[in-house]
C-alpha cells in the first residue's frame, strides 16, 4: 500500500508551494506536519477537508497553513 499524497502548502507571506509526498500516511484537518523548504524545516496545520470545495482538490491533496 503507497502512501502518497500532495500538499499545497500556504507560507505566512502569502506564497503557495506544492509539494508530493511520499511514503507517509495523508495527514488529517488540524493535525501538525514538517516539510523542508529552502533547507529548513517548516511546520504547518493542515486545513479541515470540509472547508475545501471537494470539486477544486483531489483524492489525494491536502492543504496546509504555516504556522
Amino acid at each position: 500500500m503507497r502512501h502518497d499524497h500532495e500538499v499545497v502548502l500556504t507560507r505566512k507571506d502569502g506564497l503557495v508551494r506544492n509539494f508530493h509526498i511520499y511514503g507517509r500516511p495523508t495527514p488529517h484537518g488540524g493535525d501538525i506536519i514538517t516539510l523542508p523548504i529552502d533547507g529548513q524545516v517548516i511546520k504547518a496545520r493542515v486545513s479541515d477537508r470540509s472547508q475545501v470545495l471537494e470539486m477544486v482538490r483531489s483524492v489525494n491533496h491536502t492543504d496546509a497553513m504555516e504556522i
